[in-house]
């Protein structure tokens, strides 16, 4: 496992420093990275040159050198210039928060969308990056048709670049386009559409598999980012009611512009369907930073007008009553089948619009029976003298079918 030092500057606006950090460590871990020490500085803003004060790179090189450590990983984004000074300074590899989450989603991707949206974002982080990698080359300062060799390489590199995601963005668009056949053919078949998200960790994955047979699950891990790919999977409720349930890429603050277009695709499925389900960590101390950022990346998608429900996950961990549903919140542990059992039943009343009734149907009419057997779900049947008393629940576009049935 790799050593790191990871640093970060806290300005006077900056929030949740502290929870930022412990994210970092969190992300180094994903990505098999030892944090040996953590180095932080209050500052009005960072430096322009450093990130730090020079006087404070200069006490983090000689941690370097005491704590044997061969990186360093920097709190946020930083530029490119920033970067190749830390990097000359340290003479080791310097990470930001974006190149990291690239190098984990790089190691997870499986299926060719996800490599492809990797690939494209790790072209377009590598892109401006290009100029620190040449400084062991010829540098003349010729006139405008005399260059030296090290600009014409990274010219050269430069097109190749931008060419290969040109590539790449062609790929992803015929995926795209799949996708949206596919999605198209469900609504079609009048098929609804379930979209989990959340925060990265939060058990959007735990959840998908309590819906579903082990041979139909999909992975799930205690870790930031375990799934990278959006799995979509049929439900069938008692009702004998049809859903899809898809799993979506997890969010995470301060997450690279980059990647937020590069799964723009994969979160598309989040912005076609007729329900959201917000899957919340509700034993995570930062569950309302956490929420918000969600939030916030649900609007940037153009999520605001899909109707959601806030799922309280993890609440074994909690004193909270569970399963349990108040309003638009409801409660859940997504490893207990009750829990599951209860969130499947509130997703089909918000789909399919459940209404209970109470119905008398002559003996002559029992062919009703059969159609409230099949379409609604009976609570109870008794057989008196004038007929068959019931109470089913159906959806409500389906009660016009029983009354006519009942009047032929």
């Amino acid at each position: 496992m790799e050593k790191a030092i990871l640093i970060g500057v806290q300005t006077y606006t900056s929030h949740s420093f502290e929870e930022r950090m412990e994210e970092m460590k969190e992300l180094a871990l994903a990505c098999d990275i030892e944090i040996c020490m953590s180095v932080s500085q209050n500052l009005e803003h960072p430096h322009k040159k450093y990130y730090m004060n020079p006087g404070k790179i200069e006490e983090i090189k000689r941690i370097l050198e005491d704590q044997a450590c061969s990186m360093v990983l920097v709190l946020e984004t930083i530029s490119p210039s920033v970067q190749r000074n830390l990097s000359d300074f340290f003479d080791c590899e310097v990470m930001d928060k974006s190149a990291l989450i690239l190098e984990i989603f790089a190691s997870r991707a499986k299926t060719k969308e996800s490599m492809l949206q990797v690939e494209c974002a790790r072209l377009k982080y590598l892109l401006p990056r290009l100029q620190g990698s040449y400084k062991h080359m010829d540098r003349q300062r010729g006139g405008s048709k005399n260059k030296g060799t090290g600009e014409k390489k990274i010219e050269l590199d430069a097109r190749r670049i931008e060419s290969k995601i040109h590539f790449v963005e062609k790929e992803l668009d015929k995926i795209h386009t799949q996708r949206s056949v596919q999605r198209n053919q469900r609504k079609k078949g009048m098929v609804k559409s379930v979209a989990l998200t959340g925060y990265t960790n939060a058990g959007k994955s735990s959840i998908m598999n309590g819906f579903v047979n082990e041979d139909k699950s999909v992975f799930e891990k205690d870790m930031l980012f375990a799934t990278l790919t959006t799995s979509t999977r049929q439900i069938e409720t008692e009702n004998h009611n049809v859903f899809t349930l898809s799993d979506t890429v997890g969010f995470i603050s301060d997450l690279p512009h980059s990647l937020v277009q590069a799964f723009h695709s994969t979160l598309e499925e989040a912005v076609v369907s007729d329900l959201i389900l917000k899957v919340v960590d509700i034993s995570d101390e930062h569950k309302d930073s956490k929420l918000q950022v969600c939030e916030e990346t649900l609007k940037e998608i153009g999520c605001e007008k899909v109707p959601y429900l806030y799922v309280f996950n993890k609440c074994d961990q909690t004193n909270i009553e569970y399963p349990k549903r108040v309003e638009n919140r409801i409660y859940i542990c997504a490893k207990e089948k009750s829990s599951i059992a209860f969130l499947k039943q509130e997703i089909e009343k918000e789909l399919f619009h459940m209404e209970t009734l109470h119905v008398v149907i002559p003996y002559e009419k029992v062919s009703v029976l059969d159609y409230i057997h099949t379409n609604g779900k009976v609570h109870k049947q008794e057989y008196k003298e004038d007929g068959i008393e019931v109470d089913f629940s159906i959806q409500q576009d389906l009660i016009h079918r029983v009354d006519r049935l009942l009047r032929i």
